[in-house]
Parts: structure tokens; C-alpha cells; sequence
């Protein structure tokens, strides 16, 4: 901008035009001036040196590029989620699947130890019967001895003679 005194000096040999040039070229000057200031300043920065830092970053990036190259050759990248839930559901029907035939496989191992306790309870039971017949018999079978002995033998024996000691 152009000083008061300055345009006292031009107001009186120049005309309204010149003065508004005149004040134009000190606006002009001006600019220059700070324009001038801003380059020299933006020359005596010192722009530091990011080549390590960024050679860091690269290496971190390619070390993330090459796991997820890995990550996206599995074959669960490659299923939509309908096809994802789908192998879930068949892998738990297989599963449950498993399970059911353990579960059949137990209850009939289980029914046949059942069987088995059974029968051979049955069988000791049979058993204690046939020995408590067996007693009964061997006892009545004695008492009809003595009772026949003592009924048809021993009469004869006395009419023989022979005494009973």
C-alpha cells in the first residue's frame, strides 16, 4: 500500500489514474517482498528423511499382503455364507449322526448285560430250586425207606429170627 505523504507527492503532478498505478505497483512490490520472504524461509526448512520410516511401512505391508494372499487361498474364503452354513450343518448332522450310533451301540450293549444278569439269575434261581427238591427228595426217599423197611422187612427178618441189635 502506498503511504498518505506518498500520495501527497503524486497528487499534485499526477492525475487520479497514475495514482491508483502508483499505488498498484507498491501493493505489486509489496506481494514480491513477502513472496521473496516465503521462499527464502521455505528454503531454510529441513525436510527430514521418512526413507527408513517408509521402508518400514513397505515391509509391514508386504509382510500383511503375503498373509493374506495365504488367508485367501483356504477353502473357507471360497464358500458364500449360505455354502458356509451349509457344511456346518452337514458336519453337525454327521456329528450328531455319530453320537446317535454310539447312543444304540451302548443301549444294546446294555440290554444284553441285562439279558445276561437275567438269565443267570434265572439259572441260580432254578438252581437253588432243583437242590431244595433234590433235599426234599433225598429226605423223603429216606423216609420211605425206614417206613417200607420197617413195614415189609423187618416183620420177615422176625419171623426168621434174625434180631435187630
Amino acid at each position: 500500500m502506498i503511504e498518505p505523504r506518498d500520495l501527497a507527492k503524486t497528487d499534485a503532478t499526477a492525475d487520479p489514474a497514475a495514482q491508483a498505478f502508483e499505488a498498484l505497483r507498491g501493493e505489486v512490490a509489496l506481494l514480491r517482498r513477502a513472496m521473496e520472504g516465503l521462499a527464502a524461509e521455505h528454503r531454510s526448512l529441513e525436510i527430514p528423511d521418512y526413507s527408513e520410516s517408509l521402508a518400514r511401512i513397505t515391509s509391514v505391508v508386504s509382510s500383511i499382503g503375503k498373509r493374506l494372499v495365504a488367508l485367501s487361498e483356504l477353502p473357507a474364503f471360497g464358500l458364500s455364507p449360505q455354502d458356509f452354513g451349509d457344511k456346518i450343518l452337514s458336519a453337525s448332522a454327521a456329528a450328531r449322526e455319530q453320537d446317535r450310533q454310539m447312543i444304540l451301540a451302548g443301549r444294546n450293549a446294555l440290554r444284553e448285560a441285562v439279558s445276561q444278569m437275567t438269565q443267570r439269575l434265572q439259572s441260580a434261581r432254578e438252581a437253588d430250586k432243583q437242590a431244595k427238591a433234590l433235599l426234599w427228595a433225598a429226605g423223603g426217599g429216606a423216609l420211605l425207606g425206614m417206613f417200607v423197611w420197617g413195614l415189609c422187612f423187618a416183620p420177615i427178618l422176625h419171623r426168621f429170627g434174625i434180631a435187630f441189635g
